[in-house]
């Protein structure tokens, strides 16, 4: 054998044997240990029964949500978390439902309040939902019939301790014909178009907020049956007013009853 053959053969093995060593010292180094996941919150943020719920954490930072698109984008649709908050919250947090409605509708009225109730007897919730959603003798009505026109989520007169409980300003069909409608601030409206201030109608009625049952919103309620003199002495509605109730003293058209107009 030539001495260059064996020159090569012999280092050919010295390599071999020093990537095997090598490989081998790679085996055998311990693994790094990894880093731990970042949790950006608390556990039980996510639990609408712990403490550390975020509905909990927002209402006690009076509803400050920028602090969320810090991480999620003004969007709240990921940005640099990559996590939507509107997989929960359809559309945007910033919606009516997050905070109040959307438990039996989606019109944005309660139930549930800003404190979870959701029972009618609670102020926070009340009649919300029949005024919003309509019932058989009427269409739902705006929000604005009763409190100031919210445009963004972050309005002045929207969010805030301040501004609770959540201020009455009365909507032109309250007001309608000169109505003087008026809030006790505990259950009672009085003097309001809709339950009865206006010509021939019920000027003494004065519904409860808390008591949501048939026996307030019923024919005869707000006006008689029929209205009073000098209204004429007829029963029978659908003889003058084929338009908006028939025969069994069903409304049929509820664009047409309680508008604040005569059909």
């Amino acid at each position: 054998m030539k001495k260059t053959h064996l020159f090569y053969l012999v280092v050919t093995g010295m390599m071999l044997n020093f990537i095997a060593h090598c490989s081998k010292l790679q085996e055998d180094l311990p693994t790094q240990p990894q880093a731990p996941p970042v949790q950006a919150h608390p556990s039980g943020w996510t639990d609408t029964l712990a403490a550390s719920f975020h509905g909990n954490y927002i209402r006690q930072h009076q509803w400050d949500l920028t602090s969320c698109q810090q991480c999620h984008g003004k969007d709240y649709a990921g940005g640099t978390s990559k996590s939507s908050c509107n997989t929960c919250h359809i559309g945007t947090p910033e919606g009516c439902t997050t905070c109040h409605g959307g438990v039996d509708n989606n019109t944005g009225a309660p139930p549930k309040d800003l404190q979870g109730n959701k029972t009618t007897t609670v102020k926070g919730v009340g009649a919300h939902t029949i005024h919003l959603t309509g019932g058989a003798f009427s269409n739902g009505f705006a929000c604005t019939e009763c409190h100031k026109k919210v445009e963004h989520f972050n309005d002045s007169h929207h969010i805030g301790p301040e501004l609770l409980p959540a201020e009455i300003v009365w909507g032109e069909l309250a007001k309608k014909g000169d109505a003087e409608p008026l809030w006790d601030g505990v259950q009672t409206c009085q003097n309001v178009y809709c339950h009865g201030e206006f010509k021939y109608g019920n000027k003494d009625n004065n519904p409860s907020w808390i008591k949501v049952d048939s026996s307030q919103a019923q024919c005869g309620s707000c006006h008689g049956l029929p209205p009073a003199d000098p209204h004429p002495a007829v029963t029978l509605c659908y003889f003058c007013h084929p338009g908006v109730v028939n025969a069994s003293m069903e409304i049929i058209d509820k664009n047409k009853h309680i508008n604040g107009e005569k059909d």
